[in-house]
């Protein structure tokens, strides 16, 4: 059996997107920092003298949470050339608080509190702690919570609800999401790894008491789940698109993408077995394809629902009087990531033009051009390279380079030895 050059494109352009996921992380030194800065709101609210942050609860949400926070894309401006952290303040005293209270005690003793030059700013659902001293900078948001109704769990358990300046108090699940999602992502979907099949075609070739939870340690941070890694590349080619195309204000919010495509990995996890083993690469292209079918509705009335929270809707913005632009602005942007995410599988430019490919990846994903070049180095020379033609090596494009030929050779590798089942 002959191991393809589609086969072997098909591994290269895996290891060119898992090490995209990777390098568009937080680095740890940043992440850090952001740690540190977070350990800081249990004492501003330890001073409070309002009786309703007596006693409250501070816990990490959204991406750093679920572990799937990225670095601002290189050119990016404004919001999106910040990193953006979330922490929820869960407050045992507020049962029968009235939400604009809450946010206004908030909102003061954070701006009596905070250890920032910038003003604290307010938000719909709380407020936003600025780090603009940091590079890159960063800010933390902070929504104030409390336990919905029948709901009898501490420090931010079970069902909640936050305060909203025009809808009043709002139905939300953090903690229940987040353990969702880390549940979703520990499935079973049988895959091979790619370093298993490398590794295989190598040896047949060659408050006044308030209380605060730890972040997630840097390692788990990093780790190199598939699902998490999709999350990471699908928020970060959105915002390269938003760039392109200016459409800041209504990009898909990571809330959205992240719920799609776990519904969309919890789907293929159910319909897998043990016989239908996948490359991650299947997995992403899979992912990413399917991600639509799980919104819900209609025009006036979209749904993206937390799975474990059927009252937060996170397309509520796709129902606003300009909703539609909402919902165009992710069908436009779907339409972008699906062809990104096939990148390396089709010919950008010449056949032996790798700076096309190159500049491809860096406009869909902002890597840098040395990061495709690593990726090379690691993969072995007689490998069809990502982006060209199925047959063109880093081997073909030296000797084309050597001989003069405008044209490296397609010629398949009937050399390369056979690879373990690959599904």
């Amino acid at each position: 059996m002959t191991v393809r050059p589609e086969e072997t494109q098909l591994f290269g352009w895996e290891a060119t997107l898992f090490q995209a996921a990777q390098a568009i992380s937080l680095p740890e030194s940043l992440y850090t920092t952001i740690t540190e800065r977070y350990s800081t709101l249990e004492g501003i609210l330890q001073a409070a003298d309002d009786p309703v942050l007596r006693r409250a609860h501070v816990f990490p949400q959204g991406s750093i949470r679920l572990r799937t926070a990225i670095k601002p894309a290189p050119g990016a401006e404004g919001e999106l050339a910040t990193v953006d952290a979330d922490a929820v303040v869960w407050l045992e005293h507020a049962t029968d608080a009235d939400h604009a209270h809450v946010l206004k005690a908030i909102a003061e003793r954070f701006e009596e509190g905070r250890r920032v030059t910038a003003p604290i700013q307010p938000l719909r659902r709380g407020i936003r702690v600025v780090y603009s001293d940091e590079n890159p900078g960063f800010h933390i948001d902070i929504t104030p919570a409390r336990n919905a109704r029948f709901n009898t769990g501490k420090d931010g358990h079970g069902a909640l609800q936050v305060p909203d300046r025009k809808a009043g108090w709002k139905a939300s699940s953090p903690i229940a999401y987040c353990d969702w999602l880390d549940g979703i992502s520990k499935m079973s979907l049988p895959v091979i790894s790619m370093e298993a099949a490398m590794e295989s075609i190598r040896k047949s070739v060659t408050a006044a008491d308030a209380s605060q939870e730890d972040m997630p340690a840097y390692g788990e941070y990093t780790d190199s789940n598939v699902l998490r890694a999709a999350i990471k590349l699908l928020k970060r080619h959105r915002d390269m698109w938003a760039m392109r195309h200016a459409k800041k204000d209504y990009r898909p919010i990571s809330a959205v993408l992240t719920t799609l495509a776990g519904l969309a990995y919890e789907q293929m996890s159910h319909q897998s077995s043990a016989l239908n083993v996948r490359k991650p690469i299947d997995v992403l292209l899979e992912l990413v394809e399917i991600m639509p079918h799980f919104i819900q509705g209609h025009p006036s009335n979209w749904t993206v629902c937390n799975p474990v929270d059927a009252g937060e809707n996170f397309a509520e913005k796709w129902n606003r009087e300009d909703g539609h632009k909402y919902r165009e602005a992710f069908d436009d942007w779907h339409r972008s990531a699906k062809a990104a995410f096939r990148l390396g599988l089709t010919e950008v430019g010449s056949v032996a033009s790798l700076e096309s490919f190159k500049e491809e990846m860096s406009k869909s994903f902002g890597t840098s051009k040395t990061l495709v070049e690593r990726v090379l180095r690691d993969l072995p020379a007689d490998w069809s390279i990502p982006g060209l033609a199925p047959g063109v090596t880093r081997s073909s494009l030296a000797l084309s380079a050597l001989s003069g030929s405008a044209v490296a050779s397609r010629s398949p590798q009937s050399h390369v030895g056979p690879p373990d089942r690959l599904g």
